[in-house]
């Protein structure tokens, strides 16, 4: 008896142990996808506009814990200002004031591609060039897929209204309102992310008049990646590209385009396939660039506007880093960085020689105290350092009465950008210990 008591009093202990173990998982998970992301604004931006699905949730996102925001209506004024910017925010909501992306990815929704793409006006199809261009990296299904290319079938000239950022053209399926088979190869990078049914099969993928792309030899299969066939036996789009992705230069973001309708689905193997989808974007979005070299003994001014069109010296967005280079010589005693703004923002320092990993190495110099005046002194060792700027002050957003798009609350103005100066100065041995720029006090 005695035996029993005690393992029911084990058992007692290790279910509550269980329990305070399952609670601080959820509690991190949770914690974890409310993050901000670094370097950007928010994850992804859903396109739900005009001649679109007006989607205002996404499944893939909500369960991947992404950050989010969308246009889901039929105003052509609205969705235009949101993207190409108004009074109060100059860059529109997909761009920082520099061209930047400030979201890492936008997925387009299915609908009327072509009619979509002419409602955005030329300046609107720019600005979505411009996020792919600079870094930012593109997801779309059916009419969002077709829409992110450059013509359909066998049209010779590039389709006004589509963006042409998939340099190829994609077929029509014909089908309409059927339920289509994928098979993710075997080498498809979908894998990586998550595993599928019986035979890597995902079936009934919802499809209406969405495309696929031939296998057979052509220039469009030397620079794109098969992520899955449709399996449709008798049918046109059989043993053709279901979803494919598009990448070819470090500093873009990738296209993901998917000819079917899985991103609706909020369970099983549909949903894992949007996810899938989502991630592999995600980690195609541009190689981080630095803004230019710091020179000793002078102060780079931050200060320009969108409409100055010099984004080597544009003021800083909500969430955005920014990064310099300089150099460390042999004779170089001490560095000094001093970092200033007038506008009371949440500016944070950062200092290391690992460029793309600068605001999360362990061993990188920060200073990341309340205040946007920051001043920085250390003992480097000769070669190449990065200096990095981050904004980590965000606007409050919220959805407005009508819950088809997102309104901000900006009172320091951090949609067009924060001005600021970052200043290099360096202590030169030598036997006058003679200084290059005057050396600063150090907070």
């Amino acid at each position: 008896m005695k035996n029993v008591v005690l393992v029911l009093r084990i058992a007692g202990v290790y279910c509550v142990l269980l329990l305070v173990s399952t609670a601080s998982l959820v509690a991190q998970t949770d914690s974890a996808s409310t993050s901000p992301p670094v370097g950007f604004y928010k994850d992804l931006f859903m396109s739900s506009g005009v001649n679109l699905t007006s989607r205002k949730t996404l499944p893939a996102a909500e369960s991947l814990g992404l950050s989010y925001e969308y246009y889901a209506g039929k105003d052509v004024e609205i969705q235009n200002r949101l993207m190409t910017g108004g009074e109060h925010d100059s860059n529109g909501v997909l761009l920082y004031p520099d061209g930047a992306p400030r979201f890492r990815m936008i997925y387009v929704n299915g609908g009327g591609a072509t009619n979509h793409g002419k409602s955005l006006e030329l300046s609107g199809r720019q600005t979505l060039r411009q996020f792919f261009n600079a870094g930012g990296s593109y997801c779309g299904s059916c009419a969002g897929s077709f829409f992110s290319g450059r013509n359909v079938d066998v049209s010779t000239q590039k389709r006004l209204g589509y963006l042409h950022i998939y340099p190829y053209n994609t077929l029509n399926t014909g089908l309409k309102k059927e339920r289509l088979d994928h098979v993710i190869p075997d080498d498809s990078p979908l894998l990586r992310y998550r595993q599928f049914g019986k035979e890597n099969r995902v079936e009934g993928v919802y499809h209406n008049n969405g495309n696929w792309m031939s296998l057979e030899k052509g220039a469009h299969l030397e620079n794109t990646e098969v992520l899955a066939v449709y399996d449709t036996p008798g049918k046109r789009p059989d043993k053709g590209a279901a979803i494919w992705a598009y990448k070819v230069k470090a500093e873009t973001g990738r296209v993901v385009n998917i000819g079917s309708h899985p991103e609706g689905v909020k369970t099983g193997d549909r949903l894992s396939l949007t996810e899938a989808c989502f991630l592999y974007s995600l980690d195609g979005t541009g190689a981080v660039t630095i803004k230019g070299e710091l020179v000793a003994g002078e102060t780079r001014e931050m200060l320009a506007d969108t409409t100055d069109k010099t984004p080597a010296f544009a003021k800083i967005g909500d969430g955005q880093i920014h990064r310099f280079s300089f150099q460390v010589g042999v004779g170089v005693a001490k560095t000094v960085i001093d970092l200033s703004s007038e506008v009371d923002v949440q500016l944070n320092l950062y200092l290391s020689q690992d460029l793309s990993e600068i605001t999360t190495d362990e061993l990188a110099y920060r200073v990341t105290r309340e205040g946007s005046n920051k001043t920085m002194r250390v003992r480097l060792a000769p070669g190449t350092w990065y200096v990095a700027v981050e904004c980590a002050s965000r606007v409050q957003a919220a959805k407005d009465d009508s819950e088809s798009y997102y309104v901000y609350d900006d009172p320091q103005g951090l949609l067009n950008g924060v001005p600021y100066r970052v200043g290099l100065q360096q202590r030169v041995r030598s036997r006058n210990s003679r200084v290059i720029g005057p050396v600063v006090s150090v907070e």
